[in-house]
This record gives C-alpha cells, sequence and structure tokens, in this order.
C-alpha cells in the first residue's frame, strides 16, 4: 500500500513493542520498550517527533508487550500490557489501564506520572504461553489476546472490568491467519503474532505478524471470533527488522507501524481496499 516513513527521533525509545493511538490528539501516538524497560510510554506525533513521557507508578515492566488505547465512561483510557512470556512459564500477567493524560496547553516535550486506575491479574484457562496481542472493544467491554508462539494461535477474551481479582481468560478457539509452509527457513517472521488493534468502529482488527499485517472486517453482530474465522486482507510491511506494534490510524484510514531498533523504524500505510 501507499506508505509513509519516518524514524521515533528520541533515544528514549528503543525497543518498541506497543503502540496506540491518541484519543486526546489525532496526531498523536503512544509507545513503550520490550522487557526489563521502564514503565513509561512515549508520546510522538505522526511524524515520528517526540512528544512526552508518561511515567507509570507503581508498576513493573517484567515484559511490556503491547498497548492499546480506548474510551471509556467518556474519558480516554490508555492500556499497556506485561503479557509476555518467551518460555511459557508466568502463571499471572499484568494489565495495567490509566488515564490517558490532557496534554492541552502542557510544553513539550512533557514529563508527567499516571497512577494505575487499574492493575489485573490475568491467567489462561490452559495454561502460560507467551503472547503479544492485545485490543479492546470498549463497547463491548471486553480486552482480547492472541497468543504468540501456538501454532495456529488462539484468541482470548477478557472483562474490561473483571468483578474477581484474577481474570481467566476465556479461550475462544483457534483464529484463520496464514501460516508458514512446512520446511520455511525462519517461519517465526511468519507465523508469530506480534501486535493487535481494533478500531474505533469496533469493525475491523488488524493482527501483526513480523512480515504482514492481516485485517478482519465483522459485520453488524458478529462476533470477533466469528469474524476472525475468516480469511483476511493481507497487507505487506517494510523489512523492518523486528516489527512488533501497530495501530489504526484516528480516521481509521491507515495502519501505523514500529520497529524495534534506535532510531526505531516508523510508518503509516494507507489502507487502500474497500472497508
Amino acid at each position: 500500500p501507499p506508505m509513509q516513513e519516518y524514524q521515533i527521533d528520541t533515544e528514549l525509545v528503543n525497543e518498541s513493542s506497543g503502540l496506540a493511538r491518541s484519543h486526546r490528539e489525532a496526531e498523536l501516538l503512544w509507545t513503550h520498550n520490550d522487557s526489563g524497560g521502564k514503565t513509561q510510554a512515549y508520546a510522538f506525533d505522526t511524524q515520528g517527533h517526540y512528544q512526552g513521557t508518561l511515567s507509570v507508578q507503581p508498576a513493573l515492566n517484567l515484559d511490556w508487550e503491547d498497548m492499546t488505547s480506548f474510551v471509556e465512561d467518556g474519558q480516554p483510557k490508555l492500556l499497556l500490557a506485561d503479557i509476555g512470556d518467551n518460555g511459557a512459564f508466568r502463571p499471572f500477567l499484568t494489565i495495567y489501564i490509566v488515564d490517558e493524560p490532557q496534554l492541552e496547553g502542557l510544553p513539550r516535550p512533557f514529563d508527567l506520572k499516571a497512577l494505575p486506575l487499574r492493575q489485573m491479574q490475568v491467567t489462561y484457562p490452559d495454561g502460560p504461553r507467551d503472547a503479544e496481542s492485545i485490543a479492546v472493544d470498549a463497547d463491548e467491554g471486553s480486552i482480547y489476546i492472541i497468543s504468540k508462539r501456538d501454532l495456529h494461535p488462539k484468541l482470548y477474551r477478557l472483562p474490561l472490568k473483571p468483578a474477581v481479582p484474577v481474570a481467566i481468560a476465556q479461550d475462544l478457539g483457534e483464529i484463520n491467519i496464514p501460516r508458514a509452509p512446512e520446511g520455511t527457513d525462519g517461519p517465526e517472521r511468519i507465523n508469530w503474532v506480534t501486535s493487535m488493534d481494533i478500531d474505533d468502529s469496533a469493525t475491523r482488527l488488524t493482527a501483526l505478524t513480523l512480515t504482514k499485517a492481516y485485517i478482519y472486517s465483522r459485520e453488524p453482530g458478529e462476533s470477533w471470533q466469528a469474524a476472525l474465522a475468516r480469511e483476511p486482507q493481507a497487507v505487506t510491511l517494510p523489512p523492518y527488522p523486528q516489527i512488533e506494534a501497530v495501530a489504526f490510524s484516528a480516521d481509521d484510514e491507515a495502519l501505523y507501524i514500529t520497529s524495534e531498533g534506535q532510531p526505531a523504524p516508523f510508518a503509516k500505510l494507507e489502507l487502500t481496499a474497500p472497508r
């Protein structure tokens, strides 16, 4: 697709592993670093210019792997997902939800702090597994996760406001996503799902791999489980080192992606296919 390429112009971002569009400013995005990084989200504009830092405290970054944004009770929120588990040994994972700060009138770059509104403990019904992909359907009140290292990735669902101390994800089954043919060199570049997002209209979901973005559309009243059982539209990604983050643009007409690296590669891919 038509593409515009940039770089995130701050040394603070070196392992961009999650991406969220702002619901405060149409031309603002948020990202964070991978495992072991600071518990911070970094804002930058749609040309890659650094705008400021939001520190989430108290929190831990064991393996932050994705983030997303949504509106709850009329207020923009950010969700940060500590769900990475390369060795599939973590019995519990953590999701942080914070208010997206009001930035109007602040000098740039800003330096802000956020207290988690909710700190959710999460477990899977079928044992620990690695995941790097999370998205929110705010109208439905659900969080969705796609597993990473399963041969056939699974879709899981959680309540956005769980009523219990530890939320057990609901296993919704395998999704329909292209798999690397047997004997492929480096099959993980095709098979690993590294990020996801749901657009503001809650009619499209994109699941990202290291080489493709797959876009699923759903009909009115259809579940995401049913939509992800159909064949997706495939969008080819640029050959960046390790693409691990995706977000729909504010107008839902493009995808933003970032890759690990310093400076972090950043691109906008126009979606030209009919919605």
